[in-house]
């Protein structure tokens, strides 16, 4: 999906560079070719001034006799002296009759027999002769009679004045562009690098939080793996929840930590298959206050002091340690105390025997409303019906010698976002 947008926008760059260089090239030849009135005059090549914006000279560079007659080579210059671009020009010399082309440079030169003419055409190069511009072409002709070139006679266009707000639009537009592709992969590769450290920040976060939870579960065989079932479940709730990514994450993170208070509980009790005495079972309660305790200082991580401390609060408020009722519990404790009760119910315990799928279903909507919110129950019951509880359980099951053999990963399991 993210690589299908970082696509889609490279190749929203590329067709709009492709629309700005089309547009300008297309506004250049237009301004090239668009004209606002026709030029018909003489310039002298004699030096006379017979026209206010065209002067023209002529030089006799070369002359040799063969065959009874004469080959002249000449080469011309036209200036522009007006304030517009003369294009799409033709010129015209009156020669003798006879009059026969060797050659031509800077220009096309053919023969009008009829009106024995020399027809002088613009090459591409020089078809628009600009202001201030000078135009040098030169021929080779023959005749048995004398030629001495005089008067040119051009038929042309007058360019009209190029639309430069149009032209320099564009130009902005494509400098637009540039900075924002340079910034677009600026911050591409900037977000890559960023995105490289924060999965390495997570990991390190992930491995500390199993890190300490291994020491919890090795004061309770019975709940080996619990904390990591159980942010798998609220994690999963709550994108179903469709809460954003980065509270997904937290819960995550606070479902792993939600039992850290019971590394001050002892073993005796902690462990103790008979029924507890108020005395214990108070101990075994204040797991949750001293959660908070512990916790307190990881604000950084939104909600997981509140996991710890509020998850064993009930929806009616007959919980523990506060007494707090319905939404008045954090929103993150209520997902994760419906996920730790699941996982209660469903794993053996010193004191029972785990229950089997239906008594499972019942006691959770037996205690929606009253335990549990019922509008997180429905989740829960979704996610028992569909099977994921089930890829979790195998996922994280280990095997006789400590061992397991994850083949998902955390952070690749359904519904698990860790915020990448």
């Amino acid at each position: 999906m993210k690589i299908s947008k970082a696509l889609d926008t490279f190749f929203l760059y590329c067709v709009v560079i492709i629309i700005l260089i089309t547009a300008y090239f297309a506004e250049k030849v237009s301004s090239e070719n668009r004209v606002d009135s026709t030029v018909e005059d003489e310039i002298s090549l004699t030096g006379a001034r017979l026209s206010d914006e065209l002067y023209g000279s002529v030089r006799k560079t070369g002359e040799w006799r063969r065959f009874g007659s004469t080959s002249s080579q000449f080469e011309f210059v036209i200036k522009n002296l007006g304030s517009e671009a003369i294009t799409n020009w033709r010129l015209y010399l009156e020669v003798p009759e006879d009059t026969t082309i060797d050659s031509s440079w800077n220009i096309e030169l053919s023969k009008d027999s009829r009106n024995n003419l020399l027809l002088f055409i613009p090459q591409n190069a020089n078809i628009t002769i600009k202001p201030g511009d000078n135009l040098e072409f030169g021929a080779v002709v023959r005749s048995k009679k004398t030629i001495d070139p005089s008067v040119l006679h051009i038929i042309g266009y007058k360019a009209a004045g190029r639309n430069n707000i149009i032209k320099n639009l564009i130009l902005f537009m494509i400098l637009v562009w540039l900075v924002a592709f340079v910034g677009y992969l600026v911050t591409r590769f900037n977000l890559r690098n960023y995105r490289e450290r924060q999965k390495n920040d997570v990991r390190i976060i992930l491995q500390s939080m199993n890190t300490f939870i291994s020491f919890i579960d090795a004061k309770d065989p019975y709940t080996r793996g619990h904390s990591r079932r159980v942010a798998m479940y609220a994690a999963e709730i709550a994108k179903r929840m469709e809460l954003s990514e980065d509270e997904v994450q937290n819960i995550y993170y606070g479902g792993l930590l939600h039992d850290a208070g019971k590394i001050s509980i002892p073993d005796a009790v902690l462990n103790k298959p008979g029924k507890l005495t108020d005395e214990e079972r108070k101990t075994i309660q204040s797991h949750t206050v001293a959660g908070g305790k512990m916790l307190k200082q990881l604000s950084s991580i939104k909600g997981i002091r509140e996991i710890a401390l509020y998850h064993h609060e009930r929806y009616d408020g007959k919980g523990y340690p506060e007494g707090l009722k319905g939404d008045k519990i954090p929103i993150y404790a209520r997902i994760v105390g419906v996920a730790d009760s699941y996982d209660a119910m469903s794993s053996n315990r010193v004191y029972r025997r785990h229950l089997n799928k239906d008594e499972i279903i019942e006691e959770i909507q037996q205690g929606s409303g009253t335990q549990f919110d019922p509008d997180i129950v429905k989740y829960m019951v979704d996610m028992i019906n569909d099977g994921y509880v089930n890829v979790v359980k195998m996922e994280t099951a280990e095997n006789e010698d400590g061992t397991n053999d994850i083949h998902i990963h955390e952070e690749d399991l359904p519904g698990v976002y860790m915020g990448f």
